[in-house]
């Protein structure tokens, strides 16, 4: 599918302070075709989410699920400390995959796109939130980790994105256990990412998921 190239923007050019939604649409659709739900912000800095309907059977047997996407948190810069580095990316938004559009996952997604901006923070590949609770019906897991999508179309999204100049990066919702988080802060996550893929770690959310460590 052809992808737009960066800055290439349908109504106004995307910059700092505005709404940049329907240019942003307009890259989901272009890479994911029209979404099957929209669930809107309520409010000016609260983003909307898009459903993406998608035939998940090559990598998943489960089949069919949705590609769900934030639309609005990338309008705002993180706070990015000096000790990141000069390419880290200011702006993001965030990606689920999920059977269904439940309206929990809806809500921790909106949630979890307003959480650098309450509290003065960035969110970027590898960060772990912890939270007292398990955020998701059904699921004992509470600790969010995030990473980049590996799906072509999911990458093709972050690489046609930018807004004042500044590239938006996509980062992936992924919930794991409490003994997960911990392997993490010892091995590291390169660690934790070979034993995802030793037990060929379902792309779609699973709340039934049992922990790999």
């Amino acid at each position: 599918m052809a992808r737009f190239p960066k800055g290439l923007f349908t109504s106004d050019p995307p910059r700092s302070g505005n709404s940049n939604n329907l240019y942003r649409r307009s890259v989901y659709t272009e890479e994911l075709g029209e979404p099957h739900s929209i669930f809107p912000g309520n409010g000016p800095d609260d983003v909307e989410v898009l459903a993406f309907p998608r035939d998940f059977s090559l990598i998943d047997p489960a089949g069919n699920g949705f590609v769900l996407l934030t639309n609005g948190m990338s309008d705002r810069r993180m706070s990015i400390p000096s000790t990141a580095g000069e390419n880290t990316d200011r702006r993001a938004e965030l990606m689920w995959y999920v059977r269904e559009p439940d309206p929990n996952v809806i809500s921790n997604l909106k949630w979890l796109a307003e959480y650098p901006f309450i509290d003065n923070t960035w969110l970027g590949f590898g960060h772990r939130i912890e939270m007292p609770w398990s955020p998701v019906s059904g699921s004992d897991f509470r600790i969010f980790l995030f990473l980049t999508p590996i799906i072509a179309p999911d990458k093709g999204i972050a690489e046609a994105l930018t807004i004042d100049n500044d590239d938006v990066t996509i980062l992936c919702v992924h919930l794991i256990s409490g003994a997960e988080y911990e392997f993490i802060r010892t091995a590291r996550l390169d660690a934790f990412l070979d034993i995802l893929d030793e037990h060929h770690y379902p792309i779609v959310f699973d709340p039934k998921r049992t922990s790999y460590v």
